[in-house]
């Protein structure tokens, strides 16, 4: 009621006009005309301040009198405009579907005659379209269908699952004539402001190979120029120029792109900004051409023949040599040059970005020191990742959380300072504690249980759903190893056999081993996609419980079995009948002595 309430329409002063036709509240038979001009205000509402966005969008707001339960608001209203940046092209999607029931649904597209609209359904398909030529000439593609039900969806599905019906209208029918409109706005800037001009110089001056100049005026940008976004009319759309943006040391994805571009393109490389889709990349390919398919803009370079792929936006200068550095593949992406297509931005095969060493001395003897040492190794973007998190706080804080781990499995111990190695060169990151403990057993049934305190799969197992319909997003993660070693002189029980799971975008398994050091158990996790299909996630479900017997590992050292009742019988018989023929036999040698 509250939300139905307040008609809330947002709209962009700099090129839309918003007309209200009517408001009216359906009461049964009657009709009732709501004052809008006496009841509305007009507001600017920066609804993305927090993420560092400025867009000069306004907002009219209605509030309705008197709605009451049963009543119908009927709204009727005109958007018309578009950044003159578009020059006239037009996209929208035609939503059939929603996270609500519809009673009914109308919608229609007026198309003039010396107009072509290209339309391609969604996945889940269309309810197919009417199509008739008007009096005045214009063609009208109308949508209609009653008692829609709400859409199944899911909330861990990757971005590009579209869980409802509908479809994408548009006037382009191909790629290069999108990358032709958006590259409008970045091309025609060669006033290179004479700071950026002297910078360019150092790094020349300072770098004799290619490879390590493109890094560096990757990093500066990164470094030197903070994130935020001046979204005002088309600005949305179009960078500012590299004098304002230098001047400033401000900008968006779209500003810190082109200037990644313009500073390689002043040393000879070629560099262009790309526009990508940080949600449904991957599926870009499947959909209709269109303006309103992207949401970032990153930049490239081409150097000895491979592509790299840069984010100029990232909040911390990345690590690495131009072939360490991490790259984000987000799918599809349209490179802006002359003849510029939808291209696969890489083939990436997945890295062993995570890994834990972890060695445990254990000794046979009760109240002897336990000591494992544990190494931390992260590689590309997690070792990015780390390099952000230590920028606001310390490492003994980062690391904060392991000890709590290690104090909730073996009770009283000592978590050593951590040391750390960052080799930007490789960028990799080593982070090494040691932990002691008096007493890291538990007691299961009269066996001794050690639990060693690294996760194997915890990073790509989720509970089981029971049931699945679209596929699943895994995220971020690529690919780890937690290498467990035990060294001891104790007879220990553990799992025997290696040990594979294959779920066709993520693979798992467990290797263990016995060496000249101790047994050594391997668990390895490699997502060769970032998403599993329906089928896959299902199955994955349903091993979910073997698979956590392998995950975090259980040590058991067996209890020592108890005597039978015979072998008892036996040694107490031999003992109580022993001991008074030693002392007479001892008696006799006394006194012959």
């Amino acid at each position: 009621m509250s939300y139905l309430a307040n008609v809330t329409l947002p709209f962009n002063p700099y090129y839309d006009d918003l007309t209200i036709h009517h408001i009216r509240i359906l009461r049964g038979d009657e009709v009732i005309e709501v004052d809008v001009k006496s009841r509305y205000i007009v507001m600017r509402r920066e609804r993305s301040f927090e993420r560092l966005v400025l867009d000069g969008r306004w907002t009219m707001a209605i509030t309705l009198p008197d709605v009451r339960v049963g009543d119908i608001i009927d709204t009727a209203m005109t958007l018309a405009g578009d950044p003159a940046c578009f020059q006239g092209e037009f996209s929208v999607p035609v939503m059939l579907q929603n996270v609500i029931y519809w009673d009914k649904r109308h919608a229609r597209l007026l198309v003039p005659p010396q107009r072509q609209i290209y339309m391609r359904p969604f996945p889940l398909g269309w309810t197919e379209p009417k199509v008739s030529k008007l009096d005045d000439g214009y063609s009208e593609i109308l949508f209609e269908a009653e008692h829609i039900r709400e859409c199944d969806y899911e909330f861990d599905s990757p971005g590009w699952v579209m869980p409802v019906r509908g479809a994408y209208a548009s006037s382009i029918d191909n790629w290069p004539r999108v990358g032709d409109v958006m590259r409008t706005g970045f091309e025609g800037d060669n006033n290179y402001p004479e700071g950026l001009l002297a910078v360019i110089q150092q790094i020349e001056a300072d770098h004799d190979k290619v490879a390590d100049r493109i890094v560096a005026a990757v990093r500066w940008v990164q470094e030197s120029i903070r994130y935020f976004a001046f979204s005002f009319g088309e600005g949305g759309f179009v960078p500012r120029t590299l004098k304002e943006i230098y001047a400033d040391r401000i900008g968006d994805c779209k500003d810190v792109s082109k200037m990644i571009a313009a500073m390689l393109t002043k040393m000879g490389v070629e560099s262009w900004p790309a526009l990508v889709d940080t949600k449904r990349g991957f599926d870009l390919i499947n959909t209709q051409p269109r303006l309103g398919s992207f949401n970032h803009c990153i930049s490239m370079c081409v150097h000895e023949g491979r592509m790299y792929w840069f984010e100029g936006t990232s909040d911390v200068a990345q690590g690495g040599d131009l072939a360490h550095m991490a790259q984000n593949d987000l799918g599809y992406a349209l490179i802006l040059k002359p003849g510029g297509d939808l291209v696969r931005m890489m083939d990436k095969q997945p890295a062993l970005d995570y890994e834990v060493r972890e060695v445990i001395h254990l000794p046979e003897k009760k109240g002897e020191e336990t000591l494992i040492e544990i190494d931390y190794i992260y590689r590309g973007a997690r070792a990015d990742g780390v390099r952000r998190e230590l920028r606001h706080q310390s490492l003994t804080s980062y690391v904060e959380d392991r000890c709590a781990l290690f104090s909730y499995i073996y009770g009283m111990n000592m978590c050593a300072i951590p040391q750390m190695i960052d080799d930007r060169g490789l960028n990799e990151i080593t982070i090494t504690t040691l932990v002691t403990t008096d007493n890291p057993w538990h007691r299961g049934g009269g066996d001794k249980v050690f639990f060693s305190p690294e996760s194997g799969f915890d990073y790509v197992l989720e509970e089981p759903e029971g049931h699945r319909r679209f596929p699943f997003d895994i995220g971020d993660v690529r690919e780890g190893r937690i290498t467990t070693l035990i060294k001891t002189g104790l007879t220990l029980v553990w799992p025997e056999k290696a040990k594979v799971w294959d779920f066709g975008g993520l693979r798992l398994s467990f290797t263990p081993r016995q060496t000249a050091e101790g047994y050594e158990a391997v668990r390895d996790y490699t997502v060769v996609r970032p998403w599993l299909s329906a089928d896959e996630k299902m199955a994955l479900d349903r091993a979910y419980s073997e698979i956590g017997t392998y995950d975090r590992m259980s040590i058991c050292v067996p209890a020592q079995p108890a005597l039978s009742w015979l072998p008892g019988f036996i040694t107490r018989a031999a003992i109580w009948g022993g001991l008074p023929l030693a002392g007479v036999a001892i008696w006799l040698i006394a006194r012959l002595l």
